[in-house]
């Protein structure tokens, strides 16, 4: 009835493998709702955070998604810039798991602020001196780009493919893309520094503390 709708070759699943995804990711995200309720209401504490474990369980999780979701750009930076065509098949695949992580990683920075409400405060009030502004500003970037190269995995329904300027749209974007794989292999760069220089300053780890590191971007 839907074959119209979606991709040749797609075959769909029979409805109890649907129900049980859903199941297991319903499972998984109010597990998620529930830790972030928890961590509002009660503080990043309940991260396992003290003393001795200053990252805790929050930035570890946000690294882990971070590290998963740069494979996006590293493959969009092989494919459309070192010219490896043998990654073609994956490519849509390495976007759409980008942009899943980094929306994740926002997502986790907003819990880490404490008042998502007064998220913006980051952008219109930034704190030059706070390393987590530096990479507040990187993933928003990133995800930007992100989007923009998702842009094409949508329009390639094959529906909207009918309507001519979709289909001139997903073209031109496909012609133009080796500029964002360009762009997000670049920026990938940039915030590492920053969540690594947070061992440098600070006064419980004198071994890695410079007083040098003052203002980002000098943090690079």
């Amino acid at each position: 009835m839907d074959s119209a709708l979606i991709p040749r070759g797609v075959k769909r699943c029979p409805p109890w493998q649907f129900i049980l995804g859903i199941i297991i990711v319903g499972a998984v995200l109010l597990w998620g709702v529930f830790a972030m309720l928890l961590c509002w209401m009660k503080g990043l504490n309940q991260t396992n955070m003290n003393n001795a474990y200053g990252f805790a369980i929050w930035i570890w999780a946000d690294l882990a998604v971070i590290a998963l979701g740069g494979g996006a750009f590293f493959t969009g930076f092989l494919k459309y810039i070192v010219g490896k065509d043998e990654l073609k098949n994956i490519i849509n695949y390495a976007v759409l798991i980008g942009f899943i992580c980094y929306s994740s990683a926002l997502l986790i920075l907003a819990i880490d602020i404490g008042q998502p409400l007064r998220g913006w405060f980051i952008f219109w009030h930034a704190n030059v001196h706070s390393m987590l502004t530096e990479v507040a500003f990187c993933l928003t970037a990133y995800f930007g780009v992100l989007c923009i190269e998702y842009i094409p995995l949508v329009l390639e329904n094959r529906q909207i493919d009918k309507v001519p300027f979709f289909h001139n749209l997903t073209h031109n974007m496909h012609e133009t893309m080796a500029v964002f794989a360009a762009t997000g292999a670049f920026l990938s760069f940039f915030h590492q520094g920053s969540l690594g220089g947070v061992a440098g300053v600070l006064f419980g780890r004198p071994f890695g503390f410079r007083e040098g590191v003052l203002i980002w971007p000098w943090t690079f």
